[in-house]
This record gives C-alpha cells, structure tokens and sequence, in this order.
C-alpha cells in the first residue's frame, strides 16, 4: 500500500468537465518545429509567492523549446492549504489540479511555492494518469523538488527529465516509446551531472536533486528495461541519504528512504535475492525513526505497511514464521492511523493484508488461534467490502474468508465452518465470473469443488 493508493481512496479525480468556476483557459506556447503532435503535454500555473508568474514563464520558456512537448501557461496559483493536515491539503490541490487538467487536456502539471528568505524554488509534478501501485522512481505528490530561484541550466536538464520521468511510465503506446529516447538522452547528461556534483547546492537541495535524478533512473528503468538504471538509481538514493539527516525536513528524508526502498524490492525480484529486501527493511525502519504518529501520523502508518509488505517477501528467504509474525505486528501499527472511521477503505484493504498473513502463518503453527484471528480479520474487511458496493474487493476478502475457514474445518471438523467457506467461494466465483475475470473464477470454483466434495464425503 503507498501514499498513492491513500489518495486514489481519497480522491478520485473528476471523469466530466470542469466546474463552471474554473478559471480561464490556459495561453498554449507550441513550439513551430513541432508538426506531430506532442507525446507529453504539460500545464504550467503560476508559482506562489513573488515573482510567481516570472518563474512560470521561465519554465514555459525551457519547456516550449523541446521537441515533443507542448507547454501551456496557466495564470493561476495552486496552493498547498486549507483545513487539515499537510496530506488533506496536498489531496486538496491534487483534486483542483487534476480538473485544471482536464479542461486544458494536459499530461502534467507543474506548480509550487518560491521561498525568498531562502532562495529556494519547490516544485510539484502532478499527473493526470494515477500510476500503477508503488513502482520504483514513481514521482507523486508528495515530491517537491527544490532548487535554488536562479537555476542554472544543468538544473534546467533536470527540470525537463524529471516531468518526463513523472508522466512517461503512465504512457502508452507511441507517446511512451518517444518519451523513452527523450529520457534516455537526458539521462546521459545526469550521469554526467552525477560524476561531479554541484558545490553551489545546499545541503536540503542537494538531497532533493539527488533523489530526484535517482526517480529519473527508475523511470526510465520501467520504461526501456534496461537494468543498469534500476542500479544507478539505487547508487544515486544512497547518495542523497549519505548526508547528515535534517530534522526540519524528515519528510524529504522519508521520501527519499520510501524511493530506495521500492527500488530495492524491483531488485530483489530481478535477482531473486535477498539482501536487497534486508536493506529495504532497514530503509522503512528510518523512516518510521525519522517521522512520527503526532506530526505525520498517514507517512509513518504506511512506513509500517510498506515494512510488513517487505517482511512477508523476506519470509519466503528466511525465517519463515518469525518474518511473518514481524509482518503482522508491522500492518497492526498501522491500525492505529487507519481506522475504519475515519478511513474505511484503507482499513478494510490493511484487515484483508492483514488475514492474508495470518492465515499462511497459521498454516504453519499449530492449532487454530492464527487462523481464529485471520478469519475475524476478513469478516471485519466485508464489513465494509460490501458485495453491493465493492464486489471485487467483496470477492477477493470472501475467498480469503473462504479459504482460512476451510482450513479451519479441516482442523476441528466443524460444519459451520464448511457451510460458511462454501458460500464465499460460490459467492466470489459468481462475482468474477460477472466481471468476465476468467482465471480467477476459475480459480474460485475450484476451491468451491473442494469444499463440496468434502461436505459429500
């Protein structure tokens, strides 16, 4: 689960046009020499603080010049605030954004605040595309990069790669192949970049730079497959780590800890290896040292679920029961921020994870505590995976249900048990069937054969 998924729960971006309250329609720069049309087309809006539409301009300038990208200006500011905390504000301008897009049928959007004090320049990247669930280098919300106000053009390189890397793996077909050969040339002057770092850099830039050439590497890993990249991007996170943590700053250092860590995972399924999943462990438990439940309670729950997703992959390495009892107490943590009432979704999604490892671990202890718990785990889920409302999160949490609880009959022979596994799975097999989810309705009905032959033998 990943801060995307809270916030593809929370928000879910606008399929119809946009409020009649929408400002004005953005002032499109389309550069003469493009005669196709753009593969990544990218809405600029005015920055917050002064000087906003001046820095709006300069990237509307850089942008507008590169082949296959159309640069719009928006002469709007989107803002981070409002009522709640810092993730319910980013939900906030993430929804007003993403219809922003729709009404100037755009691929991305760039915004942000300019510190004068300190002469930084943050900038936000916003997709109209939600990515696929938490994939290496997959730049979201909460990834700010910043940089100082008068940027130099080796920074102006890495503006450019980091909107292509945000938006050309949630591409497809054509768009995606040219937004490919576009990465791959600017990734060569980031290595070169790399090779010798800037010194006019503060040490909060540096890291966000550094982290985002990282996010650069693993976007272009998912994008043309070739393994170096995914390498070179986990060279280039442990270089953005390798400075002294900032205590004003612990959601940069999280997010940065949060890109290793996925990066690392792709690795060790690459490799079938586990030392980078021991390394990733360790990236998810800085991360929960760094935040905290009082200051930012939605990062530090999803650091534990990230941690127990880790130590479920780990348990098919070493120390099966153990991993997956560390995998438990890491996901019930997370209960603590994710309640069914102020959360429903999430905590329905983190009930089902939850019974899932129970139920392989008390496929390997003895007795029925383990599965007692994963089967009231799922039934708790379906109290709010509702067949009529979800059905196919309904059917994935009954199948579970139904698979615990005839494990549980094999073990103590009680037929409540057998009748209720026999009705999710009919249940689940009906559901998939509808959806035209062939494999697994196949799948479901097998488990419901089972479940019959033992009640007539």
């Amino acid at each position: 689960m990943s801060i995307k998924s809270v916030i593809d729960w929370l928000v879910t971006p606008p399929k119809n046009g946009p409020d009649a309250d929408n400002p004005q329609s953005a002032d499109a720069f389309v550069p003469a020499h493009m005669a196709q049309p753009a593969a990544l087309s990218i809405l600029i809006c005015d920055f917050d603080g002064p000087k906003g539409h001046e820095v709006a301009q300069r990237l509307i300038g850089m942008l507008a010049q590169k082949s296959g990208i159309k640069a719009q200006l928006f002469n709007k500011k989107l803002k981070v605030s409002g009522r709640g905390n810092m993730v319910e504000k980013f939900l906030h301008a993430a929804e007003m954004g993403r219809k922003w897009m729709i009404a100037t049928e755009t691929d991305l959007l760039l915004w942000g605040e300019i510190d004068v004090e300190k002469e930084n320049l943050s900038i936000h990247f916003l997709c109209a595309v939600a990515d696929t669930d938490k994939q290496p280098g997959s730049i979201g919300l909460a990834d700010t990069l910043e940089i100082p106000i008068n940027y130099d053009s080796a920074l102006e390189d890495i503006i450019l790669a980091s909107s292509i890397a945000a938006a050309g793996p949630r591409k497809k077909g054509l768009d995606r192949t040219d937004l490919t050969r576009m990465l791959e040339i600017e990734a060569v002057k980031l290595t070169a970049y790399m090779d010798v770092p800037p010194s006019n850099l503060e040490q909060r830039q540096f890291a966000s730079v550094t982290t985002f050439i990282g996010s650069i590497f693993s976007s272009l890993w998912r994008m043309n497959g070739d393994d170096s990249y995914l390498d070179r991007a986990i060279k280039t996170y442990k270089g953005a780590l390798s400075n002294t943590y900032d205590r004003e700053n612990p959601m940069n250092w999280a997010l940065a800890h949060n890109h290793l860590a996925a990066a690392l995972q792709a690795q060790s399924k690459r490799d079938n290896s586990l030392p980078p999943l021991l390394e990733a462990a360790d990236a998810y438990r800085a991360v929960v040292a760094a935040l905290s439940l009082q200051t930012h309670a939605n990062d530090w729950a999803l650091a534990h679920i990230h941690l127990g997703d880790v130590l479920v992959r780990q348990s098919s390495f070493i120390e099966t029961v153990q991993k997956l009892k560390e995998a438990s107490e890491a996901y019930q943590v997370a209960l603590l921020v994710f309640t069914r009432q102020t959360m429903p979704g999430p905590w329905s999604e983190l009930l089902n994870q939850i019974g899932v490892t129970l139920m392989q671990l008390g496929e390997m202890v003895a007795g029925t505590r383990t599965l007692d718990q994963s089967a009231t785990c799922f039934r708790q889920a379906l109290e709010v995976r509702r067949r009529e409302v979800a059905p196919l999160l309904w059917a994935q949490t009954a199948n579970n249900l139904g698979a615990v609880t005839f494990s549980l009959y094999k073990r103590d022979k009680n037929a409540t048990l057998l009748n209720e596994a026999e009705a999710c799975f009919a249940g689940a097999t009906e559901v998939y069937a509808q959806f035209g989810r062939k494999n697994t309705a196949k799948v479901a009905q097998g488990n419901l054969d089972r479940v019959r032959h033992a009640k007539s033998g």
